[in-house]
């Protein structure tokens, strides 16, 4: 059994760079010129607002007027503090 394992090594090593299964992290990990590069692109991130249902937690530490919500997922998200709230 032992004698076939170097073969079967080497088929596997064969089979894996002849088939095309790269990562495409892997080049940049290593520093290597073809590493995927994504084109910048210009927008806007949506506003985020609180929707009926979500759940107050409380006042944002470091950002004034900003209060965190949470979604019937259980995300944890920032938004505009509801009128006339007070900590």
């Amino acid at each position: 059994m032992f004698r076939f394992l170097p073969r079967a090594c080497v088929l596997l090593a064969t089979l894996t760079f002849v088939s095309g299964c790269r990562s495409d992290v892997l080049p940049a990990v290593f520093g290597l010129g073809e590493g995927g590069i994504a084109a910048y692109a210009p927008g806007t991130l949506p506003v985020i607002v609180a929707h009926p249902g979500d759940q107050l937690i409380g006042q944002s530490a470091n950002e004034a007027g900003r209060c965190i919500f949470a979604n019937a997922a259980g995300r944890r998200f920032r938004a505009d503090c509801p009128a006339g709230y007070k900590p």
